[in-house]
């Protein structure tokens, strides 16, 4: 007999009661920040829409999910687990992104880039005096002088790799200067996303309802869709390198994790755990070196480039971008109240945190087996490293390891996408004092509950292997 296409179980109701709960929330998200805007986020009442849209389905989600992931996986259980995910994305076409603008260096980078221009050469603001460049790029400009206006920091050329390019590029074709062009492709990472962690977690033996934990995730949906980052296309490919390395096709793995840091160059730093078990190899080791090596030459070789001459984004942006890592700046208080002033301190800081960073990479990628579970889990460790020990804190940046979270079950680090949106209270805070509340005190919000629980884990594992091996002592 042909299944019923309403739910007949208990368990099933419950499912899809919580995704059309999810929904709905989100859709009220919608309604009641539109229209918000640099400009007007000046109150806490103005924010408090973004704020608490965000983190309150994301606790309920949190909450619920045990349940949820515990109910059987039957048809209608699969068609409510792809819809709702579907749908949190789907209902931010045709809406203006709340309280954000970095989508407009998108959209002009995607046309600079799409008309066959280099997107390296000038900034933004450049192209407004209608005087600067070739004519088809002054043509170009003419008809895009709001997004121009519009574009953050537009004084300086792009921070953004070849394959963030090459998306913005592909959005410009199917939307020329819209918004919803560049959520379609974004939206083809967070369908590849979900597909890929469903894949994952069967491989782990684990439930592929653990897939909802991202999937259905109101955090994760505005960040990526909503708030249109490109960090969406980020998990898919770091996602599909830990599919193919343990199936030990190393060489592909690579070119993803090179396309990756084409995107945002931190997934570099996955490259040591799959190339330290060819050690004993030296061919096979120089084989795919070469192949990384030609991957980011290509992915992100030009922007790179573009750091040696004034005026680069990326170079802007590793000197002294900091925001929303309330450790990071009493650490910097710190050291300038013991050391004195002068940038050569901050310059110092930042260069320990990259060394930092750097080290857990390599200690990562020399522990463990090339199988799934072990990739699996020193990419999460590496990619939330990368994310609490960055200066910047930008809550977008969380999509990097909040799919690896998901696939490993980690809850504290499920947790961020809930504390996360304390972000927003930046921009009434921004005014009072240059946002000093902010940075040395609300920035804390989001980061002390899920390391302090990120560390009760640990000691707590600690003390039960210790208590094991006393009972195991003669």
């Amino acid at each position: 007999m042909r299944e019923s296409l309403l739910p007949r179980g208990r368990d099933e109701w419950i499912f899809a009661a919580a995704g059309l709960m999810l929904v709905a929330a989100q859709l009220v998200l919608i309604a009641t920040t539109r229209g918000l805007t640099h400009l007007n986020a000046t109150t806490y009442t103005a924010v408090a829409p973004l704020l608490l849209g965000l983190a309150v389905p994301t606790v309920a989600l949190l909450i619920a999910a045990p349940r949820l992931i515990a109910t059987p996986p039957s048809r209608l259980v699969w068609v409510g687990l792809i819809a709702v995910g579907a749908l949190l994305r789907l209902v931010w076409l045709g809406v203006v992104p709340p309280l954000d603008d970095d989508f407009f260096r998108y959209l002009w980078d995607g046309a600079m880039v799409a008309h066959g221009h280099d997107p390296y050469t000038r900034a933004p603001r450049d192209f407004l005096d209608g005087q600067t460049g070739t004519t088809a790029q002054r043509a170009l400009a003419a008809g895009a002088t709001q997004i121009l206006e519009s574009v953050n920091f537009n004084e300086m050329r792009t921070i953004y790799p070849s394959v963030a390019q090459a998306a913005f590029a592909l959005a410009h074709v199917l939307a020329p200067f819209k918004v919803d062009g560049l959520r379609l492709v974004f939206l083809c990472g967070e369908i590849a996303t979900f597909v890929l962690l469903v894949r994952l977690l069967r491989d782990l033996g684990a439930s592929p309802l653990w897939s909802l934990t991202y999937w259905w995730n109101p955090f994760a949906a505005t960040m990526t869709i909503g708030l249109v980052h490109v960090d969406a296309l980020i998990p898919p490919l770091v996602l599909g390198a830990l599919l193919l390395g343990s199936r030990g096709r190393t060489n592909g793995a690579l070119v993803l994790l090179g396309l990756g840091a084409g995107i945002k160059i931190w997934p570099v730093l996955l490259a040591p755990m799959l190339l330290w078990p060819l050690i004993r190899d030296p061919r096979r080791l120089m084989t795919a070196c070469l192949v990384l090596g030609a991957t980011l030459l290509v992915a992100v070789g030009p922007v790179l480039m573009s750091t040696l001459r004034p005026g680069s984004g990326l170079s802007a942006y590793a000197a002294g971008w900091t925001n929303n890592n309330a450790f990071y700046a009493w650490t910097l208080v710190g050291l300038k109240g013991v050391l004195g002033q002068g940038d050569w301190i901050e310059r110092s800081l930042r260069m320990g945190l990259v060394l930092a960073t750097g080290v857990v990479a390599l200690v990562q990628g020399v522990r463990g087996e090339p199988t799934l579970e072990s990739l699996s889990r020193r990419a999460l460790i590496v990619a939330a490293s990368v994310f609490y020990l960055a200066p910047a804190q930008f809550p977008w940046y969380a999509t990097w390891f909040l799919p690896l979270a998901a696939l490993r079950g980690s809850w504290p680090l499920l947790l961020a996408s809930a504390v996360l949106p304390s972000y927003f209270l930046f921009f009434p805070l921004w005014p009072m004092e240059r946002g000093s509340l902010f940075f040395y005190a609300i920035a804390f919000i989001h980061s002390v509950p899920v390391l302090g629980w990120l560390l009760y884990e640990r000691y707590s594992a600690a003390d039960q292997t210790a208590a094991i091996r006393r009972r195991q002592s003669p």
